[in-house]
C-alpha cells in the first residue's frame, strides 16, 4: 500500500512540542549506560534492558478529571489530513549542559605521601591496647573493685593516720584532747548526782550498807561503778541481793533484801543467826534476844538446817518441850527434850523415826515416863533408857519382890 491510498487514520499524527524553551536532562539516557541491577543469580532468563521511552499506549487510562502530565500538555491530535499535507514542525534548538568538571591532577608523589600521613593520622583504631585490656580485665574483678572503691580509701587514711601518731607530741595532744572532751560532757549538770536513798527492812543494816558504800557527793554518774558498788553491799552477811540505780533527779537509789533468821546455831564461838539456807546472818548476843527461833548445835548443823527446819516442823506435838537439835558426827541428828530426855534418829529416815515416836506418845504417853533416852538408831530394833532414879527404884523393888538379902 502507498502513501497516498493509506489510511490517515493509520498513521501516528506528527505532535509538536510547544514552543517554550527546549527541556534537557543531564546526563543524556543515549550517552549514559544504565546502572547494573542486582538480581539473584539464575532468577532471569535475560539480563535486564533499559528503556529509553515506555511504548506509546502502556501506560492505563488517567481517570475522570485528572489532566495529563506537563511533559505531555497536549493530548494527541486525531489523524486528520496525509501525512506530506502537515506542515513541518518548527526548528527545536537543544542546549547543551555544561560539561562535568574534570578530575583534578593527581598529586606528585610527596604531596600524596602527605596527605596519606594526615589521613591515617585523622584515623582511630577501635581495637583496645594490651595495658588497656589487661586492666579491664582487672576491673571486671569483684575483688580488685572492692579494694579500689573500700579498701584503698581506708589505708590512704590508715597510712596517713600512722604518720602522725607516731609522733609523742601529737599522741600526747590528741590523748589530752579526748580527756577534755570527756570531762566536759560527764560534768554535765544532767548526768550528776547529788544523794543515795538506801530502802531495807533494818534501819541498823541501811545505815550500815550507806556507811561502807563511801560515795561522795555530787559525782557524775559515769564515775559510779554500780556493779562495784553491789558487790560491796552484797558482802554484809545479813543482805541477801542488792539493786543500784540512778534515779531522775540526781538521786542513787538501793534496795536491800536482808537474810530472815531462820534458826539459832551454838557453837564454841557463840551464837549465830542462820536463815533457811544455812548462811550467816548476824551474830547474837544472847538466846533470850531471838527465844522465838529453834536451837540446833554441833558441827555442820548449819548444812543440813533444811532437814532441821523438817523435823522441827513435825515436832510441833512437843515445841513446848524442846530445847533443841544436836548434829552428831555431822551425820544424824538428836532431838533435846526437857527432863533430861533426848530421842536419837537414825541417819536415814529421820522424819518417820520421829513420827513413830509421837504417835507412841500420844497413844501410851511414853515421853511421861521416866526415861532418858529413846534410841532409834536401829529402826527394826528401838531401845529405851529409863533415867537414873527410874532404874534405881526398879532395883529396889526387884529385891523386895524376890526376898533377896542385900548387903
Amino acid at each position: 500500500m502507498s502513501a497516498l491510498t493509506r489510511d490517515p487514520r493509520l498513521v501516528p499524527p506528527l505532535t509538536a512540542k510547544p514552543a517554550t524553551a527546549p527541556r534537557w536532562d543531564w546526563p543524556d539516557p543515549d550517552e549514559v549506560t544504565p546502572p547494573p541491577m542486582a538480581r539473584a543469580p539464575g532468577r532471569y532468563l535475560s539480563d535486564p534492558r533499559w528503556p529509553v521511552s515506555p511504548p506509546p499506549g502502556s501506560w492505563p487510562p488517567l481517570p475522570d478529571g485528572m489532566a495529563p502530565a506537563q511533559d505531555d500538555p497536549l493530548p494527541p491530535e486525531p489523524p486528520s489530513a496525509l501525512a506530506f499535507d502537515r506542515e513541518p514542525a518548527p526548528p527545536v534548538t537543544l542546549v547543551r549542559p555544561p560539561p562535568p568538571p574534570l578530575p583534578a591532577a593527581e598529586p606528585e608523589p610527596a604531596a600524596l605521601h602527605d596527605t596519606l600521613s594526615a589521613g591515617a593520622a585523622r584515623q582511630h583504631d577501635p581495637s583496645p591496647s594490651r595495658a588497656a585490656y589487661r586492666m579491664n580485665r582487672l576491673w571486671l574483678t569483684p575483688a580488685f573493685r572492692h579494694f579500689v572503691r573500700l579498701g584503698l580509701p581506708v589505708l590512704l587514711v590508715a597510712l596517713v593516720a600512722g604518720g602522725w601518731l607516731s609522733r609523742p607530741d601529737n599522741r600526747a595532744a590528741l590523748s589530752a584532747w579526748v580527756e577534755g572532751l570527756v570531762d566536759t560532757v560527764q560534768n554535765q549538770p544532767m548526768f550528776l548526782v547529788h544523794r543515795m536513798e538506801v530502802q531495807s527492812r533494818s534501819p541498823e543494816v541501811a545505815q550500815g550498807v550507806a556507811a561502807a558504800l563511801q560515795v561522795s557527793f555530787p559525782v557524775s554518774s559515769f564515775d559510779l561503778d554500780l556493779p562495784a558498788l553491789r558487790a560491796m553491799a552484797e558482802d554484809f552477811e545479813a543482805i541477801e541481793q542488792a539493786w543500784l540505780q540512778v534515779r531522775p533527779g540526781g538521786v542513787l537509789e538501793v534496795r536491800l533484801q536482808e537474810r530472815l533468821p531462820a534458826m539459832v546455831w551454838r557453837h564454841a564461838g557463840g551464837l549465830d543467826l542462820i536463815d533457811a539456807t544455812g548462811h550467816r546472818v548476824a551474830q547474837l548476843a544472847s538466846r533470850e534476844a531471838r527465844a522465838d527461833l529453834p536451837l540446833i548445835a554441833g558441827e555442820g548443823a548449819p548444812e543440813a538446817v533444811a532437814e532441821a527446819l523438817l523435823l522441827w516442823a513435825a515436832a510441833t506435838p512437843l515445841q513446848s518441850r524442846i530445847r533443841g537439835l544436836v548434829r552428831m558426827g555431822e551425820r544424824r541428828w538428836d532431838l533435846v527434850l526437857d527432863r533430861n530426855q533426848r530421842i536419837l534418829l537414825p541417819e536415814d529416815g529421820a522424819l518417820g523415826a520421829l513420827e513413830r515416836v509421837l504417835a507412841l506418845d500420844a497413844t501410851q504417853g511414853l515421853l511421861s515416863r521416866d526415861l532418858s533416852i529413846v534410841d532409834l538408831r536401829i529402826p527394826s530394833r528401838p531401845v529405851l533408857r529409863l533415867s537414873a532414879e527410874a532404874l534405881a527404884d526398879l532395883h529396889r523393888n526387884r529385891s523386895s519382890l524376890q526376898g533377896a538379902v542385900t548387903q
